[in-house]
């Protein structure tokens, strides 16, 4: 029969009567390769490369625990954010921060096990998927766009294709963090894990403010206006907390506002938005507790009003001036595209081509999103921002009167909703640029999408349990 069948029966039997054997070789020779690979790494080359290798089967074994336990991505984003500070080297002048590889990670995964286990790629309904979708495709198709129909004079850097690559990724994976939220944190539990580690990041980051930074926490971007929001909503609505936990929650949100807006008041896109989901929360929470804080500015706006006019006349000549004139440079090439914009980052080569001793970053996410993906992109990028604060406004509607942590975060995600909206004419705080923040900014801006994303998460968590208002 063997005969009849040919060789390779024959060479299965043998492999059978010799698997043991065999497979311990294979492994031998593979940790051998590995030892190697390993050493050569840290002495040939940098030897982070070779700590990267070193650290893969362990990379392999965590993301093979994690796709069995989803409902962990959003926090171990979040949490690698936080308290990771370590990055990878990426040949270029950003490096590669831990909370994007983890993300990215996460996607592919994720997708992998819909479509390879579940064999479903339907995802949960929320009216923002059409806008991530949207945004999504037209930034790839800006990007391919770009190319094609680049002025033939610019001069293009070689490394500029990997600019582009990475800033893509940025705009695509930020939105979706969004979606992640929303597909697979489904408890209530999930979302106080998230709440309470931004709370640690907030007291061990002021403690980091005055030990030079010291201590291992990312406290950049809009980090803190999430840290007041979070901290000031549940010491007002969470009567389930005790009276000291609430007390010391309202001190974190005073010590922060402290150091935005007195410490560090020159830093408008500190305490601007914190101001902004500040005034939200309060609102929602009492009018005349609204009234006492905007009476409190007043007093401090005018027994200081020397300090605010000198920092306002800093601000007009240093700031106001300077970006007025990047965004009618900006302007002039925009003008040209404005279908699908110049790609990722793709205003960069026509400045340093055409103005290279002018070239300024506009510092606006909604006039880089123009300038990158055109009228296409940023119509389905406001629409989704337009959905965010519906939804948001909705959720609260269903929660409202409940005093307790579902309340506290509906009224956070929609404040910092509109803290977002604001503060990206001031800054690209949301969709880093490539050539300012660099794509290692990610590590904060991922804050305010995971957080915007408990929006639609309460969305569905609400309406699943059919909550009403409380009167």
């Amino acid at each position: 029969m063997i005969e009849e069948l040919g060789l390779w029966p024959t060479l299965f039997l043998k492999f059978e009567s010799h698997r043991i054997f065999i497979l311990r070789m294979v492994v031998a020779i593979g940790v051998l390769l590995f030892t190697v690979g390993v050493s050569l790494l840290f002495s040939l080359k940098d030897p982070v490369y070779g700590a990267i290798l070193a650290a893969l089967p362990f990379g392999v074994a965590f993301f093979f625990v994690v796709q069995s336990r989803l409902y962990l991505m959003p926090i171990l984003i979040l949490a690698a954010a936080a308290y990771i500070p370590f990055s990878l080297p990426t040949g270029t002048g950003s490096r590669l921060v831990i909370s994007l590889v983890l993300s990215v990670g996460f996607l592919a995964l994720w997708w992998f096990r819909k479509a390879v286990i579940e064999k479903n790629f339907e995802l949960v309904r929320t009216y923002a998927n059409v806008p991530v979708f949207g945004f999504s495709v037209t930034v790839l198709v800006s990007f391919v766009w770009s190319m094609i129909f680049r002025d033939p004079l610019l001069f293009v850097p070689n490394s500029f294709i990997f600019v582009q690559s990475a800033s893509a990724v940025i705009m695509v994976v930020s939105p979706f963090m969004l979606l992640l939220v929303a597909n697979l944190v489904q408890t209530e539990k999930q979302l106080k894990t998230m709440a309470w580690l931004m709370i640690s990041v907030g007291v061990f980051g002021y403690i980091g403010n005055y030990m030079n930074g010291r201590l291992p926490v990312n406290t950049a971007g809009l980090a803190s206006m999430w840290i007041v929001g979070l901290a000031t909503s549940m010491a007002l609505f969470d009567k389930t907390l005790s009276r000291f936990v609430r007390f010391l929650l309202i001190v974190l949100a005073a010590l922060w506002m402290h150091w935005n807006f007195v410490v560090s008041l020159s830093w408008v896109s500190g305490w601007l938005p914190c101001f902004v989901a500040g005034g939200v929360i309060l609102f929602f929470r009492s009018k005349k507790l609204l009234a006492v804080g905007i009476i409190l500015l007043a007093i401090y706006i005018f027994t200081n009003t020397s300090i605010l006019e000198q920092w306002f006349g800093n601000v007009t000549v240093t700031s106001g001036d300077t970006r007025l004139l990047a965004w009618q440079m900006n302007w002039r090439f925009t003008s040209q595209h404005l279908l699908f914009g110049m790609g990722p980052a793709g205003y960069a080569v026509y400045y340093m081509t055409y103005y290279p001793l002018e070239a300024m970053a506009t510092h606006n996410n909604y006039i880089d999103l123009i300038s990158e993906t055109g009228v296409v992109g940023s119509a389905f990028y406001l629409a989704l921002f337009a959905v965010l604060v519906w939804r948001g406004w909705v959720v609260y509607q269903r929660v409202k009167g409940r005093r307790d942590f579902l309340e506290a975060l509906a009224a956070t995600g929609l404040g910092g909703a509109l803290g977002c909206i604001v503060i990206m004419a001031f800054g690209d705080w949301l969709l880093p640029f490539a050539y300012t923040q660099t794509i290692a900014g990610y590590s904060y801006t991922v804050y305010s999408w995971l957080f915007m994303g408990t929006i639609l998460a309460l969305d569905l968590i609400t309406a699943k349990a059919g909550f009403q208002p409380v009167e």
